[in-house]
């Protein structure tokens, strides 16, 4: 893990301005509900969801920096923290208001950080957050998560290994029942892992994936009373149900639902699984808001 990246405290008071577009598409109307991707993913990862929030709430994707269709900049900042940067300017800059964040996995961690930028200067903003399978505090890695922030093999790796295998192999660890990977999805990660500068952003993400002063940063997060959903598996391979645990116990305002039977990602694997808690949950929060609640 890269040790000497800027902390918490160099970014929380960062400016406002962005020099980095993210890439973004946005569908229906209402309120504002943003979703943000993992690691190695893009806002495709969200497209069985996608329509059906859409009946009440604008959705809105992003790419963040370095994955789908957003700029990789070979500028060795990729860090969390600078990726909740963006994402806050985006919300600034796009005059987001009453929006829900959902996040999974490492878009989970850049949900938090960015929810917390917001807490501070823009406290009224945002009206919930949902977290899936998220990264919040230290935890032993997955292998593959290893092997790629290692240096001389983690490049040979990504260099050397086919696309589609590395994609392919991926998502065995993601997904609980491997029968149900669709030959489209490797094809399209695949795509995206080809595109310029794709790869650099990969082995610098994840050498940055976990940032030095996770574990104090962490400490923050008692200072978020926004409503919150924390959404896991139980059978997750990749962030141990035990993270979600303790980060309903830290979340002072939050829900815990565990699933079975599905992986890291259920909003792909199982999207059917989790579109109900979402919708429950955004509706009841929308007419809280309307009741003055």
């Amino acid at each position: 893990m890269d040790k000497d990246i800027p902390g918490w405290p160099q970014y929380r008071n960062s400016g406002a301005i962005s020099e980095l577009q993210l890439a973004s598409k946005s569908y229906g109307k209402g309120d504002p509900v943003l979703l943000i991707h993992g690691f190695g993913a893009s806002s495709y990862s969200w497209r069985h969801v996608i329509e059906p929030l859409a009946q009440k709430y604008r959705v809105i994707t992003i790419d963040l920096k370095g994955f789908g269709e957003s700029p990789k900049p070979r500028d060795g900042a990729y860090s969390v923290y600078e990726q909740a940067r963006l994402v806050r300017n985006f919300i600034l800059e796009n005059d987001l208001k009453n929006f829900h964040i959902i996040g999974h996995s490492y878009g989970g961690g850049v949900a938090l950080a960015t929810s917390l930028y917001l807490v501070s200067s823009h406290p009224n903003l945002q009206r919930s957050l949902v977290l899936i399978d998220s990264i919040a505090y230290p935890q032993e890695l997955p292998g593959f998560v290893k092997i790629l922030a290692t240096p001389v093999l983690g490049p040979l790796v990504i260099y050397a290994i086919p696309n589609s295998i590395q994609v392919k192999s991926l998502l065995k660890k993601v997904y609980f029942n491997d029968a149900l990977i669709p030959q489209s999805a490797i094809d399209h990660y695949a795509k995206n892992l080809s595109k310029p500068n794709a790869k650099y952003a990969t082995l610098t993400s994840v050498r940055q994936m976990l940032p030095a002063d996770l574990q104090q940063f962490s400490e923050n997060y008692a200072s978020l009373t926004l409503p919150t959903l924390i959404i896991w598996s139980r059978d997750d391979e990749i962030v141990p149900l035990a993270i979600g645990e303790r980060l309903h116990e830290n979340l002072s305002n939050s829900k815990l639902v565990v699933l079975s039977g599905v992986g890291h990602a259920v909003q792909e694997e199982e999207p059917s699984l989790v579109l109900p808690y979402l919708q429950e949950f955004l509706d009841k929060d929308a007419h809280h808001a309307q009741s003055g609640l």
